[in-house]
């Protein structure tokens, strides 16, 4: 079975814009931990056993004036599943043109939805608690 949570103790925002290199990524939510007092972290530990997933998240559309709720699919590049800093990089780069911007552009780890949600997709479904 996967993890309900992952990540809930890494400090992250989704601003900035997107990030080209991942090593560049790694230093600044190692920079941006230091700073907060977050616990270190191992970006290359591999944190879900999974090659897919699918990441929902949610944010405002101002044009049409409602919430959107929102998902996209991600692979992982190591065939033994997703390590933290590969998957925090690939939904960063995901998401931080919608979110940056938000008032719940903080990232609070993610929340493994109920299995009716993946149980017939054969990989999980992650929802980003978003924090402000």
């Amino acid at each position: 079975m996967y993890p309900k949570e992952l990540m809930s103790s890494i400090f992250w925002g989704f601003f900035g814009g997107m990030y080209h290199s991942y090593e560049k990524f790694i230093r600044a939510v190692v920079e941006y931990n230091r700073e907060l007092g977050g616990k270190k972290w191992n970006s290359e530990e591999i944190i879900l056993a999974s090659t897919h997933v699918t990441i929902q998240y949610s944010y405002w559309d101002y044009d049409v004036e409602n919430e959107i709720d929102e998902s996209f699919d991600l692979e992982a590049d190591n065939e033994a599943g997703f390590s933290a800093g590969e998957l925090l990089y690939k939904v960063h780069n995901q998401v931080v043109e919608k979110l940056e911007n938000e008032t719940h552009h903080y990232f609070e780890g993610f929340l493994l939805g109920k299995p009716e949600y993946y149980k017939n997709l054969n990989k999980p479904v992650y929802f980003i608690n978003q924090g402000m």
